[in-house]
């Protein structure tokens, strides 16, 4: 399968939907290597595809627990998630939407960097915060560093305001 050209839809707590067909969270290593073909890197019970954009976990079992998303914003996948893209739509949208969803309990134990979505199963992480770009910024106009129209600037500034990582994994995944 070209995951590159398949629409990919995260469906929390289900699996997920490639294009016309779906990878349920609970398959086996057989459903998984039949729908997608042979892991391109393994690592115990890590499978990696799409240049490791895109990794499935099994658990002790063989069965499928976790499904996630590596790519972030610069990423060649973007999958969808509740209708939204994922990397695409703004963090705070994401955690307003998820938190909606959720009707519960939300691990936010990392400040802002990650969240796990208890009752619907979803986690997102992020390496860097607005707030960490601004203290950047701070530090490089005293040392003299120019930062208006910075590439380096502007491209932690996308990366703070997006998520890296998302990720769906069976109920009780997070707990």
């Amino acid at each position: 399968m070209d995951l590159y050209s398949t629409p990919l839809e995260l469906l929390p707590l289900e699996g997920l939907r490639l294009g016309e067909q779906l990878l349920p969270l609970a398959a086996s290593k057989e459903q998984a290597e039949a729908l997608l073909g042979p892991a391109e890197e393994f690592q115990g019970d890590q499978w990696y595809y799409a240049e490791s954009e895109l990794r499935l976990d099994f658990d002790q079992s063989g069965r499928l627990e976790f499904i996630e998303f590596l790519g972030g914003l610069e990423g060649r996948l973007q999958p969808t998630i509740y209708g939204l893209p994922a990397f695409q739509t703004g963090a705070d949208e994401l955690i307003e939407e998820f938190t909606r969803r959720n009707n519960g309990p939300v691990d936010d134990r990392e400040q802002g960097y990650s969240y796990a979505f208890l009752n619907i199963s979803v986690g997102v992480y992020r390496s860097i915060l607005p707030k960490d770009v601004q203290e950047m910024i701070a530090e490089m106009e005293a040392d003299g560093i120019p930062t208006l129209n910075n590439p380096d600037v502007e491209r932690d500034r996308r990366r703070a305001e997006h998520w890296e990582t998302i990720g769906i994994g069976l109920s009780g995944y997070y707990q």
